[in-house]
C-alpha cells in the first residue's frame, strides 16, 4: 500500500503560491522544468540556493500536481523519453490519418540564399524545446552537445560543413558558466582545428557569460566547483567563484538572446523573400491536396 508523505501545512501552501507566480509570469514559456522554475525561485529571494531547496522543491512540485495545485502540463521531465511503436486499430483508421497528414509537413530550405551556414550549439538537453520553439522556425539546427564531445560527434558536424563548402560557418554556443562549461567550446575548438584540420569555423559563445551573471543577477550554482574538477583551479583565477547554469536564465531573456544571435548572423531581405516563396508553395500544396482527398475518398477506402 502506498504511503502518503506530503501535508500541506501553511508554509508549503504559501511556497506553492510563489511557485504559482513564477509560472504565470512564464505562462508564454511552458511547460518548464523543475530547475528552471528553482533558479526563478531563488532569484526572486523566495527560497535558498542550497540542494535541500531544490529537493524541497522537487516534492512540492509533485504534489502540487498530484493534487491539483496546478496543472500536470506546468512541468515537464526533458530528458526521460518514452519510445513505443505507432499502431492503428485498422486499416480505415490508417487511411484516414494518411489522407489527413499526405502533403504535409513540407519545409521549404529558408536559408538557401544566406552567406551562411548556422548551429546552434547548448551544453543540455534539458533546454532543448526552448532553444527548438526559437530556431527551427528559422530552418536553423539545434545541436546538444551534453558535455564534452566524442570526436566522432565533432567530425559529424566537420561533415554537415563540408556540405556548405560555399557558406561562412558559424557556431552559436550556450552553455553553464561553469569550470566544464566555458571549456566545452575551447575543447570543441582545438578539436575541430588542430585535430580534424578544420579551420574557418566562427565560434560564438552566446550565453552563460560573465556579464550574463551581473546583468541578470543570476543566482551562483554552489555545487558546480568541485575541488575534484581539474578544470576549477583555471576557473577560480580566472573567474573567482562564479559558477552559474544555463537554467537560471529566465526562459524569456533566454529566448530573446537566441533569437538576436541568430538574426543578427541573417540577411534578413533575403530571409523574407525565401519565406514568401515558401507560403505561396503551401498554398498550391494545399489546394493539391483538397483535390486529391476528394477524389480518394469519393471512390471509397474499402477495397
Amino acid at each position: 500500500m502506498a504511503r502518503r508523505m506530503w501535508v500541506w501545512t501553511s508554509h508549503q501552501l504559501g511556497k506553492m503560491e510563489k511557485v504559482k507566480t513564477i509560472l504565470e509570469e512564464l505562462k508564454d514559456y511552458k511547460p518548464l522544468t523543475l530547475r528552471q522554475v528553482y533558479y526563478q525561485l531563488v532569484s526572486k529571494g523566495f527560497i535558498e540556493n542550497k540542494k535541500s531547496e531544490y529537493g524541497m522543491l522537487s516534492n512540492l512540485l509533485k504534489w502540487a500536481r498530484i493534487d491539483d495545485y496546478i496543472s500536470w502540463d506546468d512541468i515537464e521531465d526533458r530528458i526521460r523519453v518514452f519510445h513505443t511503436l505507432k499502431m492503428w486499430d485498422d486499416k480505415r483508421f490508417f487511411i484516414t490519418e494518411e489522407l489527413n497528414n499526405f502533403l504535409k509537413g513540407y519545409n521549404r530550405n529558408i536559408l538557401q540564399s544566406q552567406r551562411k551556414y548556422i548551429e546552434t550549439w547548448i551544453e543540455k538537453d534539458a533546454l532543448s524545446s526552448v532553444f527548438n520553439r526559437v530556431c527551427l522556425p528559422y530552418g536553423v539546427p539545434v545541436v546538444v552537445c551534453r558535455g564534452f564531445s566524442s570526436v566522432s560527434f565533432l567530425n559529424e558536424f566537420r561533415e554537415r560543413l563540408w556540405n556548405h563548402s560555399n557558406k561562412e560557418w558559424i557556431m552559436l554556443y550556450f552553455g553553464d558558466f561553469d569550470p566544464s562549461g566555458v571549456e566545452m567550446l575551447n575543447a570543441m575548438k582545438e578539436t575541430l582545428e588542430g585535430e580534424l584540420d578544420m579551420p574557418g569555423i566562427t565560434f560564438k559563445r552566446i550565453a552563460l557569460t560573465k556579464n550574463d551573471i551581473f546583468n541578470y543577477h543570476l543566482p551562483h550554482n554552489p555545487d558546480a566547483l568541485k575541488k575534484s574538477d581539474t578544470r576549477a583551479k583555471k576557473h577560480l583565477e580566472n573567474y573567482g567563484e562564479l559558477a552559474v547554469e544555463l537554467d537560471a536564465l529566465r526562459p524569456d531573456i533566454l529566448t530573446e538572446k537566441i533569437e538576436m544571435a541568430i538574426q543578427n548572423e541573417l540577411d534578413i531581405t533575403a530571409l523574407n523573400e525565401e519565406v514568401r516563396t515558401y507560403q505561396d508553395e503551401l498554398d498550391k500544396l494545399n489546394k493539391m491536396k483538397k483535390k486529391i482527398i476528394a477524389y480518394v475518398s469519393g471512390g471509397g477506402m474499402d477495397e
